[in-house]
């Protein structure tokens, strides 16, 4: 079981039918925004969430590429989630943020993003229940979606693959 999933057990709990519930596992997702959509990752999956940093661009590199950062004397690439979004691009604003991550590949990337809201708790039941099979290529690094009620407002929250942002940006 991994440091974002905790066991809680239920056992005092009754579910709707006044049975005894069992042990309910959760994860820990962060949520951020990107042209108005609200999207998780788990949080295993970030570093560290940094403001604005001073990004160098690379000329003639792949179009998600913004540029590259030197974060505490490391070169870091940093993509822009826009582009994995098919979505038209936006100024680094003071929302905007950079979630820095471990890629699949190994190396370690800055992911940009309109906003970094909060961390969530889900049912890893209903995370499980929300992940696609199959898919479009285009699509691949989205795992699922979650309904959510917050406030009496009803969301959608999809759930992203940010490891795997890295093997769109090789296609």
């Amino acid at each position: 079981m991994s440091m974002s999933t905790y066991l809680i057990n239920n056992q005092d709990s009754l579910d709707d039918m006044g049975l005894e519930q069992g042990p309910v596992v959760i994860s820990r997702w962060v949520t951020f925004t990107v042209a108005n959509e609200t999207y998780a990752v788990n949080v295993l999956d970030v570093q560290e969430v940094l403001r604005a940093a001073d990004i160098t661009p690379i000329p003639g590199a792949h179009p998600a590429v913004r540029g590259i950062i030197n974060l505490r004397g490391n070169v870091v690439t940093i993509l822009d989630a826009r582009v994995f979004f098919a979505l038209p691009e936006k100024p680094f604003d003071d929302d905007s943020r950079i979630m820095v991550a471990e890629l699949r590949s190994g190396e370690i990337a800055g992911i940009v993003v309109d906003s970094v809201a909060e961390v969530i708790v889900l049912d890893e039941a209903v995370v499980n229940a929300a992940k696609r099979s199959g898919g479009d290529e285009g699509s691949a690094h989205i795992l699922g979606v979650v309904p959510q009620t917050e406030k009496g407002n009803d969301r959608l929250i999809i759930l992203v693959d940010l490891k795997g942002l890295s093997e769109l940006g090789e296609k």
